[in-house]
């Protein structure tokens, strides 16, 4: 999916600096290592338009589209917003049309990213294509990526096969717009 500049700009104009600073603080909380609040906003450009939404034919959650047929447990003990809100209003973020908080989306996104990335480390990809895996396995599991890195390709198994090749190409943008804004990159 390509994405301009100026539309990755818009989107995070959108998304608001307020919002840009909580991601930010959260990615910032974890041990170093390359999930920043530039990934976590690409990633986010990439799901949702960076928008606190319900997608995927309802089964996305969230600006970073958690899927609900895989991680029920996640969104049945997190606050829920409505879709297209960012106010946390109902007891969980289970039900049909409701989204995770900001907060609890980030957090459960670096989660898996960790956990993606303690996956490739155990099935020997290269440490310089560790983040790609993991970026890869968000959207097609760790089976889904170890398949496609296994055929030589990783986003082999990624909606339209490009899923990690985008969002790290979106990372890069991102941290030009936080730059220029005086945010961190």
């Amino acid at each position: 999916m390509n994405i301009t500049e100026t539309q990755l700009a818009a989107q995070l104009d959108a998304f608001g600096e307020h919002r840009i600073e909580i991601v930010t603080e959260l990615a910032h909380q974890g041990s170093p290592d390359a999930i920043g609040p530039a990934l976590l906003l690409a990633l986010g450009s990439r799901e949702s338009f960076l928008r606190n939404i319900v997608g995927d034919a309802g089964h996305g959650r969230g600006w970073l589209q958690i899927d609900d047929r895989f991680h029920r447990p996640f969104l049945s003990t997190h606050r829920g917003c409505d879709n297209g809100s960012w106010d946390p209003t109902h007891p969980t973020a289970l039900p049909r049309g409701r989204v995770p908080s900001l907060t609890a989306a980030t957090l459960y996104a670096i989660e898996l990213l960790h956990d993606n990335m303690k996956v490739a480390r155990n099935n020997g990809v290269p440490a310089g294509q560790v983040l790609r895996f993991a970026v890869a396995a968000y959207n097609a599991g760790a089976g889904g990526a170890l398949q496609g890195f296994r055929a030589g390709d990783v986003d082999r198994e990624t909606t339209g096969e490009d899923f990690s090749r985008d969002v790290l190409s979106r990372k890069a943008a991102v941290g030009r717009y936080l730059q220029r804004h005086a945010l961190v990159a």
